[in-house]
């Protein structure tokens, strides 16, 4: 359940933000609330990409931009029983029985509102997942902001990425990416990371986190092995110093 989150974060990083606040209330009868709220000047660039499907993206030729298909917030839609995105250009309700545009409106920003079925150690799951977010701006939930964590090194590595080609299509292509090493906390198990946004247990020594789109699936929660190999090698050879 963590995805939803780690869903409407990345949108809201990949804006010209300089704060983003999350509230997820505790459950009663099953069902708690999500709200992400940023302060983007733009606000959301066009409220029809949040339904209309196969819309085209327009991160998706910007490596440095996390989303890539304009799929993300419909999976959270999914989700949820009902929910509302109000920004600058307007407001849509999605309900049970559809959904509807409203003049309500954001002065700036961003703000996502649904309604989750959620039990209580779900809640308290993604709480926990929300911790391993390492945030490019101040990041704010539920009142207490996400810890600034310790980054051992940064070093510039040529990886894979993903770019479109002349027909839209994405292909795969080498390119050199910033990639940050942090310290992991007690009890945490090390990720790999794509911008800030955990992606999979890779059980190594640190968290890593790449600077660029990494490779992933559909479901944005895995790498090839070979990604992963590539990863390691670059990082082994710029922490060899860190080992015992």
């Amino acid at each position: 359940m963590e995805f939803a989150l780690y869903e409407l974060v990345q949108n809201a990083w990949d804006e010209k933000v300089t704060r983003v606040e999350i509230t997820l209330s505790k459950p009663i009868s099953g069902r708690s609330t999500l709200s992400v709220v940023d302060d983007s000047p733009e606000g959301f660039r066009d409220l029809t990409d949040a339904y209309t499907m196969y819309a085209e993206s327009y991160k998706k030729s910007d490596p440095g931009k996390r989303g890539a298909f304009n799929l993300g917030e419909k999976f959270v839609l999914a989700l949820c029983d009902k929910a509302t995105i109000t920004s600058t250009s307007g407001q849509v309700v999605f309900e049970g029985d559809g959904r509807r545009r409203t003049k309500s409106h954001r002065a700036i920003g961003t703000e996502f509102n649904g309604s989750l079925r959620l039990t209580l150690a779900e809640y308290d799951h993604i709480l926990d997942k929300a911790v391993y977010l390492i945030p490019p701006v101040p990041t704010i939930i539920n009142g207490a902001a996400l810890p600034i964590r310790e980054c051992l090194k940064t070093f510039y590595a040529t990886l894979s990425t993903v770019i479109p080609d002349e027909e839209g299509q994405m292909r795969a292509t080498k390119r050199k990416t910033l990639v940050s090493v942090y310290a992991t906390q007690p009890g945490e198990t090390p990720m790999l990371y794509e911008m800030g946004i955990p992606v999979v247990e890779t059980g190594d020594t640190w968290h890593i986190d790449i600077g660029q789109k990494v490779p992933l699936n559909m479901e944005r929660d895995n790498v090839t092995p070979a990604f992963l190999t590539a990863v390691r090698v670059a990082v082994l050879n710029e922490m060899k110093g860190f080992l015992d």
